[in-house]
Parts: structure tokens; sequence; C-alpha cells
């Protein structure tokens, strides 16, 4: 099973993180993380909810049945812990989607893959976007918190 997870991509990270755990400890380093992967996720998945629309669809939508893979977006947004790793799932859920999701992005022999929804997860310019959002984020949490 794939697991799809947003780390800290952004040069200068690891400098940034130094100085907030100098200042404000371990408890300012784990809130500037969970800000930068939470606005991250909330990223991707309004770019997925703006591809899965009926008219994106292979066919031209025939066969779209009303969304349910699109339901299947997974919407919590808490952050695991182990150390001093964090993660945030981003991504479908396979229980809710099964393969319908992995099909829509990777094709099949007879269909033809959705880039535009490839793209919203992997594609250069999505993780473009993703580092300075997370650099954003962690600036904003310095501002306000430091």
């Amino acid at each position: 099973m794939a697991k799809n997870r947003i780390g800290l991509q952004f040069k200068g990270w690891k400098e940034l993180m130094a100085g907030i755990d100098k200042v404000a400890g371990e408890s300012g380093l784990k809130q500037a993380t969970e800000d930068a992967l939470k606005a991250s996720k909330q990223h991707v998945d309004s770019k997925v909810n703006s591809v899965m629309v009926k008219g994106n669809m292979p066919a031209r939508g025939k066969y779209w049945r009303g969304g349910e893979t699109k339901k299947s977006l997974r919407k919590d947004m808490t952050v695991n812990w182990q150390g001093f790793t964090a993660e945030i799932k981003v991504g479908f859920d396979l229980e809710k989607s099964g393969l319908k999701s992995i099909f829509l992005m990777y094709g099949t022999p007879r269909m033809s893959k959705v880039d535009a929804l490839y793209d919203a997860f992997y594609g250069k310019k999505t993780k473009a976007e993703i580092r300075k959002i997370q650099k954003e984020a962690i600036q904003k949490y310095i501002e306000r918190n430091l």
C-alpha cells in the first residue's frame, strides 16, 4: 500500500527550525512544524478538489457516478509524531475508494490517466508551491510567537 505523506521540503528548513528550537524549545518546534504541514495538506486538498470534476475524468465523465472517489479524500488534519519525525497523511483513503483513485492517477490499459490529478500530488509545480507555503507558514509562526 502506498504511503502519501508530506514533509518539510524547502531549502534552509533545518536552520529555521534550529533557531525556533533555541528560542521556543521543543513545543515551539512542534507547533511550527504542524502549522507548515497542515498548510501543505490544505493546499494539496484544494488542488485535488478542483481537479475531481466530471469534465476532467476519463471519457469526459461518461462514467462519473457522483464523486465517490472524491469523497474518499482524507480529511483528517492530525499530525502524527514518531520521535522527532512528523507526518500528515494526504491523498485518498484506499479503504473507502479501493483502487479507483490509483486507476485515475496512473491509468489502465484501456483508460488514460488524469494528468492533472497526478500533478496535484506529485507535480513539479505543486512541490514548488508546497515549499513556498511551508516556508511562509513557519515564518508566520516566528512572527506571531517569537
